[in-house]
């Protein structure tokens, strides 16, 4: 499906992405602006196409963080920053909270256990996830933008990070949750599934009920994140602190990244 520019101000035209996004554009609660065209939200990019990684290339992207799994890498590789010596991070790790098919070890699932096991992940993300945002703001922190994040989905992972940025350049919640939920406007989960045969897409084809809510951006999650990150850290702050983002980094990112 080729997604047209007028249907989303925030998709990027192209042919094959999954919830590829800029998600600049919000207005601060002092009254200033997130850049257009510095932050840039995806899933999985194997199936783009090569006119899909010359548009890419064309965004004057400098730096990808890439927060899967390495078998995830493995399974769907991102390759088109390779000719442009776009700066590409990665991790090997093993946990599995925002890996969708862990979740799916539950034989016996349900709607109510999976949208269950979704909220735990959230909690989970913060203590599991820590390096990759770590890494993260390190590359805003050094004028590495425009910067293109990514996951599987472009929702757990993706979010949050994303969610978190926000948060520094002073985003209110409310729209940090709209821009957390375009991806129930924007994932093509039906062409990702016809174009993947993984444990996921066969699930969805079995039970698409109870596998509804992994594939859905709820703000019940996004919830207990920040639930999490108050209750186990005093607030972004305390958590972006833990993970060694200091009052330095986050002024020189607001100055990268506001208008």
């Amino acid at each position: 499906m080729t997604v047209q520019a007028g249907h989303s101000p925030r998709l990027i035209p192209l042919q094959a992405s999954f919830n590829l996004r800029d998600f600049g554009g919000y207005p601060t609660g002092d009254g200033r602006t997130v850049k257009r065209g510095m932050l840039y939200r995806s899933g999985t990019m194997t199936l783009l196409t090569e006119e899909d990684e010359d548009h890419l290339r064309a965004l004057g992207i400098r730096g990808i963080c890439d927060f899967r799994r390495p078998n995830e890498r493995r399974a769907e590789p991102t390759r088109w920053h390779e000719p442009a010596g776009i700066a590409y991070w990665s991790r090997d790790y093993i946990e599995s909270s925002g890996v969708l098919s862990d979740i799916l070890k539950d034989t016996e699932a349900t709607p109510d256990k999976m949208r269950q096991a979704m909220i735990h992940l959230y909690r989970e993300i913060p203590t599991d996830h820590a390096p990759s945002y770590r890494a993260m703001f390190a590359q805003l922190a050094r004028g590495d933008a425009p910067l293109l994040i990514n996951c599987a989905a472009g929702k757990d992972r993706t979010g949050v990070g994303a969610a978190l940025v926000l948060t520094v350049l002073g985003v209110p919640r409310p729209l940090i949750d709209e821009d957390y939920l375009l991806t129930n406007d924007h994932a093509d989960w039906p062409m990702l599934f016809g174009r993947r045969n993984t444990k996921v897409a066969r699930f969805a084809r079995k039970a698409p009920d109870a596998i509804a809510p992994l594939l859905a951006a709820d703000t019940a999650y996004l919830d207990a994140f920040f639930d999490t990150l108050d209750a186990n850290y005093e607030g972004v702050d305390g958590y972006l602190a833990s993970i060694g983002v200091d009052a330095d980094a986050k002024r020189a990112v607001r100055a990268l990244l506001l208008d």
